[in-house]
Order: structure tokens, then C-alpha cells, then sequence
């Protein structure tokens, strides 16, 4: 087929002519590689020197957003709800660098603190460990056979040699 046959062609016989094109989704995207890539992201994030909560945050968070939602269950939520977190963050106003006093902030009825809901990102990230962990996508599990020697019930008995051909 010509290459201008190949433009008005039919998307079945394109499909017959380059078998390649039938690959799934999963076949195009390794998947492996990119959580694999997202983890390393995180390493990165908490052994870099200048650490930042905020790129621990968008790390980890990338990482849970990848993971696609059948994959999720209850314990993975539960462990998302254990990892919740109600920081205080203070919100005095400044005055050339400096904080308000108490006094100032009670005088002008000014709050001093205000609730923020967060997680905490290390147990997030342990939580997405232990779901890859129950759906058995950290470790390669290969079944072994192993040869002891011991004869099972119901075999033959051991070999024993005869007497004539011990003697030396």
C-alpha cells in the first residue's frame, strides 16, 4: 500500500497492516518506571539539603494523585484519615518584621492563630508503600522448588546397596 492509499485507508486495515497499533494503554505506559520515578522525586525532596515541606508536600501528593483508583482501598483511607493533621498557624500582623504583641492583637480583636487541616506527609507516603505493598507491586514473587533429599511418604524406601557391593 502506498502512502497515499494510507490516508484515505480504513482504520481497521491500517490496524491489520501495523499490529503495534493494538497495544493498550498499559502497554504504552510504563507504569513501574513512573512510580518508580515519583518515589525517587520524594528521595530527592527529603535528602535535599535546603529542605522544603512544600515540595515534600507536592511530591507526595503527585504520587497519591498517580494511583489509580481501583487500586485505592478502605485500609489505604483509613491510613489517609490516621495521617491528618490540625496545625496552628499564627497570623499576627507584622510591624517592620516584628510581631504583634498579645496585647495589641487582644486590644484590636485580632486572632492569633488559625487552624490549617494538613497531612502529614511521611505517613501519606508510608500509606501509599503499604497499598503498593497489599496489591504485591513492590516485590517480584518467584515459587522455588526445593530439593531436600528427603524422601516423601508412600515412595520407594532408600536405596541400599547389597552387601557385594560394599566390599572393597
Amino acid at each position: 500500500m502506498s502512502s497515499e492509499n494510507l490516508i484515505g485507508a480504513d482504520v481497521e486495515e491500517l490496524i491489520g497492516m501495523f499490529p503495534e497499533a493494538k497495544l493498550t494503554m498499559r502497554d504504552r505506559l510504563p507504569i513501574s518506571l513512573i512510580l518508580t520515578s515519583a518515589i525517587l522525586t520524594i528521595q530527592k525532596s527529603i535528602l535535599n539539603i535546603d529542605y522544603s515541606e512544600e515540595e515534600l508536600r507536592e511530591a507526595v501528593m503527585g504520587f497519591v494523585a498517580m494511583l489509580p483508583d481501583e487500586l485505592k482501598d478502605d485500609e489505604f483511607n483509613n491510613e489517609l484519615d490516621a495521617a491528618k493533621l490540625r496545625r496552628p498557624v499564627n497570623t499576627r500582623p507584622e510591624f517592620c518584621g516584628v510581631a504583634a504583641s498579645d496585647e495589641y492583637c487582644q486590644r484590636n480583636s485580632i486572632d492569633t492563630v488559625r487552624y490549617v487541616d494538613t497531612f502529614d506527609y511521611f505517613k501519606v507516603f508510608h500509606a501509599c508503600f503499604n497499598l503498593l505493598h497489599r496489591r504485591h507491586m513492590l516485590m517480584k514473587s518467584e515459587e522455588k522448588e526445593i530439593a531436600t533429599g528427603v524422601k516423601a511418604r508412600g515412595e520407594e524406601p532408600a536405596y541400599e546397596p547389597d552387601t557385594e557391593e560394599c566390599e572393597t
